[in-house]
């Protein structure tokens, strides 16, 4: 039995890209992320299937490529809360106000 369970994440696709390259670019992360296992688009938005618990490093890059590109980071907050480890928690992170305000 798979003990890893998926969960879908709703997020505003970014805009604008810059270029073509820039849009390349932004997928190609994304889909470099193990814990991504699907993204779909829907409407100005993005559909991601995540694997849950998502691991730190997929987060921490999930973290820095929604902040790279201007994108909500609100979604984020319950896999940051689900960590068991403080980073994802901490108030003084350049991230946290976007994920948690």
């Amino acid at each position: 039995m798979d003990e890893t369970a998926k969960a879908v994440l709703l997020i505003d696709g970014p805009s604008p890209f810059y270029s073509q390259t820039d849009e390349d670019h932004f997928f190609a992360w994304l889909e470099s992320i193990p814990a991504i296992k699907g993204v779909t688009g829907k409407g100005r938005g993005l559909e991601l299937i995540v694997e849950r618990p998502i691991g730190e490093e997929s987060l921490r890059d999930l973290i820095a490529l929604m902040t790279r590109y201007g994108v909500d980071c609100h979604p984020l907050k319950p896999l940051c809360e689900e960590q068991k480890d403080e980073y994802f928690r901490d108030k003084r992170k350049y991230w946290h106000s976007a994920v948690y305000g």
